[in-house]
Parts: structure tokens; C-alpha cells; sequence
């Protein structure tokens, strides 16, 4: 391929991004978020494998609970502990492509499906700034994801994600960035 072939396909793929990230926009619910989301995924990339990776803390309470009440969701939805999670997915982690041995990300399928992965992209979830899950793409194609490709559109689209999630959260279950300081006089009998 030369040099305009690959600004094409480049071009294509960037817009089917935005016309992602433009559906996620208009989004009410967090469940509705998680549903347009994988929706669209699935249909503007084709990818045979899309589901969600969560953690289970307080803070995410709601959000999955939000989550569970989704038929489409249900199957596509794996809640795992924090050490877990962390242990393949750093804090802090970029978009991670793999390919080959697996094995370490299978903890983050839905136990109540498998697929034959021989290749994944995983992109980490956060709120106000703490990871609390993972995008997941998986094929069966070895090629489709590979180490060395590049994450950006990956990696905006999984930053675009992290900011609606903490608009649509309830206020009671989003987590705040700083702890707000007592400022109320000393009780005094």
C-alpha cells in the first residue's frame, strides 16, 4: 500500500470513531451509554467481541447496577476485584493491544460467554481521574490487534467515555476528585 491508500483508510477509520463518539454524546443513562456503545462499535468496525470490564468498589455501585438492568448489557458485563483488574490493566495504562498468549486477560471476559480470542484491545475506564474498568475488542483474527499499532483513536474515545460516565453517574455514587473539608464549628453542649 502506498502513502494515499493507507491516509485513506486512516481518514475512514477516524470518522467511524467520531460517528461513535457523536451517537455517545446524546446518551441519558450510563446503561444508555454502555449500549449505544457497544452497538456502534460492533457495527462501524465490525468486531465480533465487544464487552465491558468493571470494578467492583463502592463508587461503581450504581453504575452497575445501572448497567445490570440491561439485557444487551448482561452478558457483555464482567465485574471483577481491584487486584485483579490492576494486575492486567495498570493504573494509568494506555490502550493495551495484544496478541498470541492471552491467558492473562482472560479474567476480564464475561464468564457467562466465551469467545476464541486470538487477538484484543483493551481500553482502560476511569473516574475523576481512578480506573474503574476497561473497554474491550476481541477477534479471531491474530492480525486484527497487534503491539506497535497505534492507540490514539482508541485511547480518545476511551477518555470521551470516562467523562460521560461521570456526568450521567448519580451524584451520590461519583466519587469526589478531593475530599471536602469539615468546615463546621466544633459542636459545643
Amino acid at each position: 500500500m502506498n502513502d494515499p491508500d493507507i491516509l485513506k483508510i486512516n481518514v475512514g477509520i477516524a470518522s467511524k470513531f467520531q460517528r461513535v463518539e457523536d451517537r455517545l454524546a446524546v446518551c441519558r443513562t450510563a446503561g444508555e451509554l454502555f449500549e449505544v456503545l457497544l452497538e456502534e462499535i460492533i457495527r462501524e468496525f465490525s468486531i465480533p467481541f465487544v464487552w465491558l470490564s468493571f470494578i467492583r468498589r463502592p463508587e461503581t455501585a450504581g453504575l452497575l447496577a445501572d448497567l445490570a438492568k440491561s439485557e444487551f448489557l448482561r452478558d457483555r458485563l464482567n465485574i471483577l476485584a481491584e487486584d485483579a483488574f490492576l494486575a492486567v490493566i495498570p493504573d494509568g495504562s494506555p490502550p493495551l493491544l495484544a496478541n498470541g498468549d492471552l491467558r492473562a486477560f482472560f479474567r476480564l471476559l464475561p464468564a457467562s460467554r466465551k469467545y476464541l480470542l486470538r487477538s484484543l484491545a483493551v481500553s482502560p475506564l476511569t473516574l475523576n481521574g481512578r480506573p474503574i474498568g476497561s473497554l474491550n475488542h476481541g477477534d479471531a483474527s491474530p492480525d486484527r490487534y497487534q503491539p506497535g499499532m497505534d492507540t490514539t483513536l482508541l485511547g480518545r474515545l476511551a477518555d470521551r467515555i470516562s467523562k460521560r460516565i461521570a456526568v450521567l453517574m448519580p451524584p451520590e455514587t461519583a466519587p469526589r476528585p478531593f475530599p471536602i473539608p469539615d468546615r463546621r464549628p466544633p459542636f459545643s453542649p
